[in-house]
């Protein structure tokens, strides 16, 4: 019978004492990534062209939030589309992803057909020209216009593209959105508002 004891006092000890080395380890794992500096990234999105992380960005999932995100967004795929190094499909399919942006209405006085056509032939004419967008600045939301009208929220979002074509110049633009029912932020459209060569 006391054998018995001993044997049951030793499982029980080997068995706290087994518990307390998985502890120790699982806290130590715990702080050796939360101490890490540098974050986990995985390291193809590093090595990803501006094309691919945009046709990565799963605008169902993680729509731009506010007017100036949606707007820096937007030139960023500006800025890919009139590139004179886009491949003609990577175009197509940016070409079509921008459109996300659109409020129904922009995309309903802009038909899908006619919209790509007028947007190949312009972007053909800038290549011809060897013109492309090399830079853009967004405006601070400090800069932002928001205002209600019959209760719709409206913003105007300043823009300013730097365009190479024999030297440089700066064309800005004023991009017009307004929020839907969903909270998300669509453009209405957008107006330049001075060209300075």
């Amino acid at each position: 019978m006391g054998k018995t004891k001993t044997k049951a006092k030793y499982r029980t000890l080997a068995t706290i004492l087994i518990m307390s080395l998985l502890a120790l380890i699982i806290i130590a794992i715990y702080l050796y990534f939360s101490n890490r500096t540098e974050p986990l990234v995985d390291p193809s999105v590093e090595n990803m062209s501006e094309i691919e992380r945009l046709l990565d960005q799963d605008l169902d999932l993680y729509y731009p939030e506010t007017p100036r995100e949606v707007t820096k967004l937007f030139s960023r795929m500006l800025k890919v589309l009139y590139d004179t190094d886009t491949k003609q499909d990577e175009l197509e399919v940016i070409a079509l992803k921008i459109r996300d942006l659109y409020d129904d209405e922009f995309l309903t006085s802009n038909p899908e057909d006619t919209y790509l056509t007028g947007l190949y032939t312009d972007i053909a004419t800038w290549k011809e020209a060897g013109r492309r967008i090399t830079n853009f600045i967004v405006a601070d939301e400090d800069a932002n216009q928001i205002s209600e009208i019959d209760g719709v929220n409206y913003a105007i979002v300043n823009v300013s593209f730097t365009i190479q074509e024999n030297g440089k110049f700066i064309e800005k633009w004023e991009v017009m959105l307004r929020q839907g029912k969903d909270k998300k932020w669509k453009i209405l459209g957008w107006k330049t508002i001075s060209n300075n060569k």
